[in-house]
C-alpha cells in the first residue's frame, strides 16, 4: 500500500513548532525571527520525514506554477477588496495571482485551467448554491478553497458573518425609530442570503416586530435584482418605511426604483444595505451600509489556502468587526406613517 503523504503539519508536530513556521523556513521568508537552532530543527524533521513543500507558502514560488488563482463572479464590483486582500498576501509569498471570472458555475474550461499546472492553489468566490462543488476538492495539486460561500460537497471554505451584518442592519433601523421593514433578500438556496435572512429575522423578532410575508423578496445580488423587489413592496395596500438590502449592488437597484415609484430616500423610505461599495465614499449622498472586512477576507482565505494541507477540512467564519458607514439614506420615519 502507497503511504499516507507527509504534510506541514506532521513537520510541525515533529519539530514543536506552529505549522506558519515550518512554512515561512522552507521558505526562506526573510521576515522570520526565529533562532537558528529553531531553523535546524525543522529543516532536520522535513529531512527526517521527506517532507516536500509542493504546495505550501513560498515553496510554490519556486517548485510549482509560482501562481495563485482567484476564480470570481463577473461583474461584480465587491469582489475588488477580496482580490485586493489575496494578492498582498500572494506578493508576500512571492507569488503571482491569477484571476478570472465565471457566471456562478464552473465549466469545465474553469476544471481544466485548474488541474493544467497553471496555477499552485486555487481561491473560488461566488459559487451559485446548487453547485456541486465536491470535485474541487479531490486533486491534491490544487489545494482550493471557497470564499465566503458554502456550496454542495464542500468542506473548505471561509466565510463572513452575515448573519451578524443583517442583525446590525435591521437594529440601526429599529433604532431609528422605524418598524415597518422589508428586506430585499439574496437568491433563495445562496448560502450568504440564507444568512443574511437569518439576522434579518432575529433582530425583528428580537424587537417585537412582526416581519411581513410580502415584504421579504429574493432577488439576484444585482440593481436589477434589487429593482424587481421594490415592486413587491409598493404595489400593496401598504408600504414598509425602511428596507434592508442584502447586498449594496441591489441597494442601488432599489433605490433607484423607489425614485422612480416617486418615494424618496430616506425621507419616505429609509435605506440600509449590507456591504460597501468601494466607491461609496464618493457618491453625493452616500448610503447607509453595514461595511464587512472584505479585504480581510480575501488575506484569510489566502493564507489558508497555501498553509492548510490539501486534504485537511477548513471552515472557519472571520471574527473581524464591521461597522456601520453612516450615509445619508436613513431617517427617522415620517409623522404620521403607522410605524
Amino acid at each position: 500500500m502507497k503511504e499516507p503523504r507527509t504534510t506541514i503539519a506532521d513537520v510541525a508536530k515533529r519539530a514543536g513548532v506552529d505549522r506558519a513556521v515550518v512554512s515561512k523556513v522552507l521558505s526562506d521568508d526573510p521576515g522570520l525571527r526565529v533562532r537558528d537552532e529553531t531553523r535546524q530543527r525543522v529543516r532536520d524533521a522535513a529531512l527526517e520525514l521527506r517532507y516536500r513543500p509542493n504546495f505550501h507558502a513560498r515553496g510554490l514560488a519556486r517548485a510549482q506554477a509560482g501562481a495563485m488563482g482567484l476564480l470570481v463572479p463577473a461583474g461584480n464590483p465587491l469582489i475588488v477588496p477580496i482580490i485586493a486582500g489575496a494578492e498582498e498576501v500572494a506578493g508576500e509569498r512571492g507569488l503571482l495571482l491569477w484571476t478570472a471570472s465565471h457566471e456562478g458555475e464552473l465549466t469545465e474550461r474553469y476544471l481544466r485551467l485548474l488541474r493544467s499546472g497553471a496555477v499552485d492553489a486555487a481561491l473560488v468566490a461566488g459559487l451559485r448554491a446548487d453547485v456541486d462543488a465536491e470535485g474541487l476538492f479531490d486533486d491534491p495539486r490544487v489545494p482550493t478553497l471557497l470564499v465566503n460561500r458554502r456550496s454542495i460537497g464542500a468542506d473548505r471554505w471561509v466565510i463572513l458573518d452575515d448573519e451578524g451584518a443583517a442583525r446590525l442592519a435591521t437594529e440601526y433601523l429599529i433604532d431609528h425609530g422605524h418598524k415597518l421593514i422589508a428586506m430585499a433578500g439574496g437568491p433563495p438556496g445562496v448560502d450568504t442570503a440564507e444568512r443574511r435572512r437569518r439576522g434579518f429575522d432575529t433582530a425583528m423578532r428580537e424587537a417585537g416586530l412582526e416581519v411581513e410575508p410580502s415584504w421579504v423578496a429574493g432577488a439576484e445580488y444585482t440593481p436589477e435584482g434589487g429593482a424587481r423587489s421594490v415592486a413587491e413592496f409598493v404595489n400593496g395596500p401598504s408600504r414598509p418605511t425602511a428596507i434592508v438590502a442584502a447586498d449594496a449592488n441591489e441597494g442601488l437597484g432599489v433605490w433607484r426604483a423607489l425614485h422612480s415609484h416617486g418615494l424618496s430616500v430616506p425621507e419616505d423610505v429609509s435605506l440600509i444595505a449590507i456591504h460597501k461599495l468601494p466607491a461609496e465614499d464618493f457618491r453625493i449622498p452616500p448610503m447607509t451600509c453595514v461595511e464587512m472586512p472584505l479585504k480581510e477576507l480575501g488575506r484569510r482565505a489566502a493564507e489558508l489556502v497555501l498553509d492548510t494541507p490539501w486534504d485537511a477540512p477548513i471552515r472557519e467564519t472571520l471574527d473581524e468587526e464591521f461597522s456601520i458607514s453612516r450615509g445619508a439614506t436613513v431617517a427617522l420615519p415620517r409623522p404620521g406613517s403607522d410605524s
